[in-house]
């Protein structure tokens, strides 16, 4: 990306050597940038950190889908309120709506494990626009009145360095022109990786977990938020975080991520 961005060519450098340019293709020799899912080196024009041809590849969720846990659904199927991979969740997930850019699997499954675990934070800018499209496609934009990243609890914020749900919902607010509330919805407490525990204990792992900020109480009183995160497996995590947000005043809570996974997947 540097090289790049060093490469372009301003009016006054045409018609003669670029010295930027040749700065911009000694960086691209030196230090060149590789894909973070092939690891196919990057050419100067690919400003993305994902290759064209492998971003192709990513299945992404259509017209065929269920609007109460955001599962990509078979094609012809349509909108479904309920599907297989949630009818066992009598109870919901305090949602009105939950949408997912794709299945937990190939190229989005990657992506994510870059941008949680690699510390790709680049990723995050390859990923928010397929979720600002579908939020606007599904009528999420015009409904809701705020953004709420899913918080981290602050020790793993800290050894991680960033939160990757915020990295998404930054530009996700911006596209909307909604404010972006980061301070609102607080993990106060610690909890084991959802990746490492059976559906029952994703449950009791998140219950209770969140808390309203007391400084911004207030603020969420009678609003229609929107909830990001980067997956959802069971959707415990979700649940317990819109729960809190409604306790706390919230009228309704829209959720979106970028991957819908199925029980046991590795998220």
């Amino acid at each position: 990306m540097i090289g790049a961005l060093m490469g372009k060519r301003g009016p006054a450098y045409e018609g003669c050597l670029n010295p930027f340019s040749l700065v911009g293709g000694l960086l691209d020799l030196l230090l060149p940038r590789h894909c973070v899912v092939s690891g196919r080196p990057l050419g100067p024009d690919e400003t993305s950190c994902v290759a064209p041809e492998i971003l192709r590849q990513a299945v992404l969720t259509g017209q065929d889908y269920c609007s109460r846990c955001g599962a990509r659904q078979g094609e012809g199927v349509g909108v479904v309120e309920r599907c297989s991979r949630c009818e066992e969740f009598k109870e919901g997930f305090s949602c009105s709506e939950i949408s997912a850019v794709g299945d937990y699997e190939g190229v989005l499954r990657e992506l994510c494990i870059a941008l949680k675990f690699h510390g790709e934070h680049q990723v995050a800018h390859v990923l928010a626009p397929y979720m600002i499209q579908q939020v606007f496609d599904r009528g999420f934009a015009r409904r809701v009145d705020a953004v709420v990243a899913m918080p981290l609890h602050a020790l793993r914020q800290w050894k991680r360095g960033y939160n990757q749900a915020e990295l998404i919902a930054s530009p996700l607010a911006k596209a909307i022109e909604k404010p972006l509330w980061l301070h609102t919805l607080k993990r106060h407490r610690g909890t084991q990786k959802q990746s490492e525990l059976s559906a029952a204990q994703r449950k009791a792992n998140v219950d209770g977990a969140f808390e309203i900020r007391a400084r911004r109480a207030s603020s969420i009183e009678g609003k229609t938020l929107l909830l990001v995160d980067d997956v959802m497996t069971t959707g415990a995590t979700i649940k317990e975080a819109a729960l809190t947000l409604k306790r706390g005043g919230a009228k309704a809570v829209f959720a979106a991520v970028v991957a819908r996974s199925i029980v046991g997947a590795d998220s």
